[in-house]
């Protein structure tokens, strides 16, 4: 499934007086489960039992042989405790683990609270690339967090105490997730930093573009600055600071140098951000209680199905459909129905309706046109039973794009049908409507071959190269380029970019926005189109319907596409 390595490594505060010698050991609220050992069991329970801690020599022998606590050491089987006394050994550690890695490997903090659901989200991800956990900044009340900048869902800059980021929109949660087919690239950048960061001076994390210089953010992982200052005072006065080896924390982080790493050497890293569910690192016991708190106030099941919706659907089917089929995909998947069972339902209900149809009658075109619903909610049922049960296979993509396709053409064949059967007189008659129908269907077969055929050149198409930038570069002006300052943003060039531009910029308006999804006549449109022409009036006018507004969907997506291709 994935190989976890958990840096346990940052010291807390109330090491020096004896308490918890580092986050590892930080009780989860007041139970009497460890914060390390509840992250450990999260990842278990989602088939990822090769894990590796990165601990401290001051706690190596307390997470091997635990003592009396009666849970068992973290070098049981499936787990391993690595000793390490620096961030330079951190990321050598890793760049061994990764380097012999034939499968996706998480980096994450040990001190981490995290909802079970953000957890299976990073472990289950599908995609091959590499990916960071992000959310928006707080400077007000997380000043010592690593920052990032992102564009386009990728992370284009990444922070460290020695790396700045310029105008940073997000901060990196402690959490990433590299491909199989990226471990050698982990490896390569954990071993180039290990070798460099001890020579690597400080930086100022945070440069702004006509701003003015923003203090608040500094790469001291540990929150309370207090603590620090006081563990540097006893360890002057040669206390030791009781288990840290006389050295104050000085913010070394090797997920955050990590990250930074990936980024400059021209890795594509997708930006994840964390919204509604609880992803965070907790630095002090004080902390704990809060973190539990969060974790304990989402309701992680409602946030997976409403997260299953997806997010960009058109105006019908997201106001009269995805409003209550959430629902039927939550019942459909406690009775352990599959996608592929829902995607044949949908398809059986749409020959039903073609039946309808076929008949010929004012009560066939009414009962065939709900029916016709009816498969079309289905038809989104099984994609959000997909997402919320996360069944995704190639076949049940397969079948879902074609049976989308035969639905909509079996019921241009029973409308025609019942078009020539049925009385002449009556509002059902719409005579021989063979021509319109395959018109009809010529016009949407063309469609589908301008989406389909674009959407391919988009995916055949390289990738635009990232740029590599030295880690020995404190800033970041040779990466993706950044935010222009006030006053100073230029208009687009050509009327490729124009259309695009123009097109970014009615996204932001509601009413233009939805407006933009109806006229290109997208399934949910199409087929409320059919059910409702055709139970209020016959074959007839659905197909000119169809023939009208489909002409002008395609015309407006074919100037679309033209132009978007003349912008790359």
């Amino acid at each position: 499934m994935a190989l976890a390595v958990v840096v346990a490594t940052e010291p807390v505060e109330g090491a020096a007086a004896g308490g918890p010698a580092s986050t590892a050991e930080l009780r989860y609220g007041d139970t009497d489960q460890v914060l390390l050992r509840r992250l450990l069991d999260q990842l278990a329970s989602l088939n990822v039992h090769d894990a590796h801690v990165i601990a401290r020599p001051a706690t190596v022998a307390a997470l091997r042989h635990p003592g009396e606590s009666g849970e068992p050491g973290y070098d049981a089987p499936g787990y391993d405790v690595i000793e390490s006394a620096d961030v330079a050994m951190d990321l050598r550690e890793i760049a061994r683990l990764a380097g012999a890695a034939r499968e996706p490997v998480l980096v994450l903090h040990g001190d981490l609270v995290m909802s079970n659901e953000q957890l299976a989200r990073v472990v289950h991800d599908t995609k091959p690339g590499a990916l960071a956990l992000v959310a928006g900044r707080r400077p007000e009340q997380e000043p010592f967090r690593p920052v990032v900048r992102t564009k386009g869902g990728l992370v284009v800059s990444a922070g460290s105490r020695h790396h700045q980021v310029t105008d940073p929109d997000a901060e990196f949660r402690g959490v990433l997730r590299v491909g199989s087919k990226l471990a050698g690239e982990l490896a390569a950048a954990a071993k180039n930093l290990a070798d460099l960061v001890g020579t690597l001076p400080d930086s100022e994390p945070v440069r702004a573009l006509g701003q003015a210089p923003q203090e608040v953010d500094r790469f001291v992982d540990n929150e309370a600055v207090a603590v620090e200052r006081a563990l540097r005072t006893r360890a002057v006065a040669g206390s030791a600071a009781a288990g840290l080896g006389g050295t104050p924390p000085r913010g070394d982080d090797a997920p955050a140098l990590l990250l930074v790493g990936l980024v400059r050497s021209g890795v594509r890293v997708a930006a994840r951000p964390v919204r509604d569910l609880v992803c965070d690192r907790v630095l002090t016991a004080g902390q704990v209680p809060a973190a539990r708190a969060a974790v304990d106030a989402v309701d992680e099941d409602r946030v997976r199905l409403n997260d299953a919706v997806k997010g960009n659907d058109g105006f019908f089917t997201t106001y009269a459909v995805s409003t209550y089929s959430r629902y039927i995909a939550k019942w459909a998947a406690r009775r352990q129905l599959t996608p592929n069972m829902v995607t044949s339902m949908s398809m059986a209900v749409a020959v039903v309706a073609a039946v309808w149809f076929s008949a010929g009658t004012r009560l066939g075109l009414v009962l065939g046109g709900l029916l016709l619903y009816f498969a079309f909610v289905l038809d989104c049922v099984d994609g959000q039973l997909a997402r919320y049960t996360r069944q995704f296979s190639t076949l049940g993509a397969w079948l879902d794009a074609t049976f989308d396709r035969a639905k909509e053409y079996v019921v241009y064949v029973g409308l025609a049908m019942g078009s020539t059967a049925a009385a002449a007189g009556t509002l059902a008659h719409g005579g021989d409507v063979w021509g319109l129908a395959v018109a009809a269907l010529i016009l949407q077969t063309v469609r589908h071959m301008i989406d389909f055929s674009f959407e391919a050149a988009r995916v055949r198409g390289p990738a635009a190269p990232l740029p590599e930038v030295p880690l020995t570069d404190r800033d970041d002006s040779m990466l993706d380029p950044p935010p222009s300052a006030p006053g100073t943003a230029r208009r687009p060039g050509g009327l490729g970019h124009l259309a695009m531009w123009l097109s970014a910029r009615t996204e932001r308006i509601g009413g233009l926005r939805w407006a933009k999804k109806i006229v290109i006549l997208p399934i949910g449109e199409r087929f409320a189109l059919i059910a409702i022409t055709a139970a209020l009036f016959n074959a007839k006018v659905t197909f000119l319907s169809l023939l009208i507004w489909g002409s002008l969907a395609t015309a407006y997506t074919l100037t679309g596409r033209v132009l978007r291709s003349l912008a790359r």
